[in-house]
Parts: structure tokens; sequence; C-alpha cells
């Protein structure tokens, strides 16, 4: 069983009736459940549910701007944030890792 994590809870796929992707480059999605609920998911969030329910729209040019804007955190943040760990500066680590974590810039087509 896999589940799709919302701000304050996870939900079970199967317990899924359809998604709302219309606003997905402002890293919005709707997700309407088969009791009536439905939640919206939002930043990392929303891109980590879209490559688990629908990995097809992450391809091509729709959300690539959201894809390689992590390219600065993965290839520097995380590297450096261990050089920092090394040299005991635990304080320095978390804020270099944290201020690298890209954050939506709004709708990008």
């Amino acid at each position: 069983m896999s589940f799709i994590r919302t701000e304050s809870q996870l939900l079970a796929r199967e317990h899924i009736a359809r998604v709302d992707y219309s606003r997905i480059e402002q890293l919005i999605l709707i997700v309407h459940c088969k009791d009536g609920s439905e939640h919206a998911i939002t930043g990392i969030l929303a891109l980590e549910a879209a490559m688990l329910l629908s990995p097809a729209l992450l391809e091509g040019k729709r959300l690539r701007w959201a894809k390689h804007r992590w390219a600065v955190h993965n290839l520097i943040g995380h590297p450096l944030m261990q050089v920092l760990a090394w040299a005991r500066r635990y304080d320095w680590a978390m804020k270099v890792h944290d201020r690298t974590i890209p954050r939506p810039l709004g709708s990008r087509e």
C-alpha cells in the first residue's frame, strides 16, 4: 500500500478518487478522496505526490523548472553541509542546507 503525504496526514493511494493537476505549475494539487474529502497539497509535497501518482507530468517542459531548481541544493548545499558538519559547525551546516532548498516562485510555463 502506498501513501500520499499532505501537510498534516497520509492518504492511502487506493482511497483517492481523482486528482486535479491544473495548478501543478504553481506546485498545488487538489486530491479528491472516495469519501468525499478534498485535500490541497502544496510545495515539494505536491511534486512528490505527482511523481507517485502521475510521473508523466514531470516529463517535458511543463515542470522542468521545478526539477532543475534542486540542482544547487543537491550539488552545493549537501556537500557544503557535510564539510561544515566535519568542522563541527552544525549551526552553519543547517543554515546552508535550509537556504539552498528551492522555494516555489509561482507559475512557470
